[in-house]
């Protein structure tokens, strides 16, 4: 490889060639205005002056490693925000935990079957129940507390409508006797059934089709996980 005084050696015997070429004498070069020299050697990105050839390289050492001014420096893109992914299973636990207890109200319910019926029986046994009495007493030992009559448990939970109405829920009704007020309270039971007592039967299931139930229903009412 050539050394860099060789390379301008070399460099310098051809420019002087180009200077003979082009019109300026070899024997006058030195004499020459130095304005005709240096716009010769300029043409190819040198300088000429004071009798001395310097190089004028359009690159540093460093020049690659730098970033060009008239290109914008490259931003490192940011990572793109991770969309939260909730855990299904904490969705529907709250869901879980609540139809587990209506499961467990049914069931407690389920234990009275056949229990006979009367109206106004007294608190504080299980021997014999009215339809208020029955729902108090089954929700009672599952935790939640209601009042005594039908009319006051109508007033506790979160009112749902007929198309809503879930296992668990009570349900209310009037009677022929109750002057189109709410006569009657049951538990829904799901698979269109109430759990309930009056009558005769006691405590039993029946459907929600049975003319009374259907054409008496007033509304419904959500106390479990209210």
């Amino acid at each position: 490889m050539l050394t860099r005084k060789k390379i301008k050696k070399v460099a310098f015997a051809s420019l002087t060639s180009l200077a003979v070429i082009a019109g300026i004498p070899l024997s006058m070069s030195h004499a020459a205005p130095q304005d005709d020299l240096q716009r010769i050697f300029s043409k190819v990105g040198w300088k000429y002056s004071e009798g001395k050839l310097v190089t004028q390289p359009n690159y540093s050492e460093d020049s690659a490693n730098e970033t060009p001014s008239n290109v914008a420096p490259s931003i490192p893109e940011k990572n793109p925000p991770q969309n939260k992914i909730e855990n299904p299973s904490d969705l529907d636990n709250s869901s879980e935990q609540s139809n587990a207890l209506a499961d467990r109200v049914i069931k407690t319910g389920e234990k009275y079957l056949g229990v006979p019926y009367r109206l106004g029986a007294p608190s504080g046994q299980t021997k014999l129940f009215d339809c208020s009495l029955f729902t108090q007493q089954v929700f009672k030992e599952n935790k939640i507390s209601l009042p005594r009559s039908s009319r006051q448990q109508a007033t506790v939970g979160k009112t749902v409508s007929r198309s809503e109405i879930k296992k668990g829920d009570l349900l209310f009704f009037k009677t022929s006797s109750s002057n189109g007020k709410i006569g009657h309270v049951g538990i829904y039971a799901g698979n269109n059934k109430v759990l309930h007592t009056w009558g005769s039967g006691g405590v039993r299931y029946d459907s929600m089709d049975t003319r009374w139930l259907k054409e008496g229903f007033i509304t419904a009412k959500r106390v479990i996980n209210n």
